[in-house]
């Protein structure tokens, strides 16, 4: 028996990937139309489940074009579909999924399966959820299949058409970020006696962030505290009186101009896929649109197939009154193609207060903006939103 999966392509990918993921199907249908095929979705999803290892050169894949706003246009083509593969296969089976393409495609799928009747299941998945529901055969209550399946961030990622450009340094990368974990932890709990340092040090490395070395060689403008002087021997600077020296690699500067915060921000978040509470996390993640458009990302995380991202500004970085206004440019050119869902986004800052205007105005764009107190609680506040006990 052939098991036919039908899908109707539209700009959310995800429910058409993990129904696909869940069935295994041995064709499949993809009902477009022609804005779709222009953005590549179907292509979205094949890529995806070839990730998954789910696109064997056996699999029958087919796609045809409709018309979105016509019913009859939609009713042939499918029933072309139909026609085609029970001459040749004869015995079929069809698992359609009725979540994605308009109304009009969907109402079309639903009234030719339905009559064909047997063998066949007609489901919906909710945007955002895990699980899905059989519309038809018709249970009472309704049946509702939930779904284990749980995508990586480079298969979510693709599912909406991005490609991750640095992957291959994320093994190396992600195992220095976890040595340093007491390093960053360490700077956090000081910061408030270290925030004078560290913004010495943006200030004189800032443009000399993507230099591959830098001699650094600079005079600060008072006499070194107890835990100022500690930190910078942690880091192997030459201290001569107030002349501080070093000769810094690419990661060095990078590290001391804000990295060491994303760092601290992302061996908190990772802590939780390691305890199965997140499903996959990245740091420094570079991403490319098959369009071509070119973002990246401080740290991004998934959840039950839920993309969510985390900003990383510091004193350094950033005025405060230009954190929401970055933020907001990136929700507008990252998260809506990549999605559905709220308060997707945060903002960890190593600010003590947070203008309770700026902070509404974060609210009112899905974006949760956190202040340091905060953020060293980052770990217990996720746990607490993803539904595990506090430590």
């Amino acid at each position: 028996m052939n098991h036919v999966y039908v899908c109707l392509v539209s700009d959310q990918t995800i429910p058409n990937i993990i129904m696909a993921i869940h069935y295994g199907p041995d064709v499949l249908w993809f009902i477009s139309t022609e804005k779709m095929k222009e953005n590549g979705k179907t292509e979205c999803i094949k890529n995806t489940l070839q990730l998954k290892g789910l696109l064997p050169p056996s699999i029958d894949i087919e796609e045809v074009i409709v018309n979105q706003d016509s019913f009859a246009d939609c009713t042939s083509k499918i029933e072309a579909l139909v026609e085609k593969i029970e001459k040749a296969a004869g015995d079929v089976e069809y698992l359609v999924n009725i979540t994605g393409g308009n109304k009009v495609m969907a109402l079309a799928a639903y009234e030719i399966f339905r009559e064909i009747g047997q063998k066949v299941t007609i489901n919906y998945m909710p945007i955002g959820k895990n699980d899905f529901v059989q519309f038809f055969p018709r249970k009472k209550p309704l049946k509702v299949c939930e779904v284990k399946e749980r995508l990586t961030l480079e298969e979510y990622l693709s599912g909406y058409g991005f490609r991750i450009q640095n992957k291959d340094r994320f093994s190396a990368v992600k195992n220095r970020v976890l040595s340093n974990k007491d390093a960053t932890k360490w700077i956090l709990d000081n910061y408030e006696q270290l925030k004078d340092m560290l913004g010495f040090m943006y200030k004189h490395l800032e443009k000399k962030r993507a230099f591959k070395n830098h001699p650094f060689c600079q005079l600060f403008d008072r006499n070194l505290s107890k835990i100022e002087n500690e930190m910078l021997d942690k880091y192997n600077f030459e201290i001569r009186d107030r002349l501080i020296s070093k000769d810094l690699i690419k990661d060095e500067i990078v590290y001391l101009t804000g990295g060491w915060f994303e760092e601290y921000v992302f061996n908190e978040v990772y802590s939780l896929v390691q305890e199965n509470i997140l499903n996959d996390a990245m740091i420094g993640v570079k991403i490319k649109r098959l369009s071509g458009t070119e973002n990246e990302l401080d740290i991004a995380f998934v959840k039950d197939n839920v993309f969510y991202h985390i900003e990383c500004k510091t004193l350094g970085n950033k005025k405060n009154q230009d954190i929401i206004r970055d933020e907001v440019y990136k929700r507008g050119a990252i998260l809506s193609q990549l999605g559905l869902g709220e308060e997707r986004a945060i903002i960890c800052t190593t600010h003590d207060q947070i203008n309770e205007s700026k902070y509404r105005r974060a609210m009112d764009y899905g974006v949760n903006l956190l202040t340091i107190k905060q953020v060293r609680d980052l770990k217990n506040r996720l746990r607490e939103r993803f539904g595990a006990k506090n430590e």
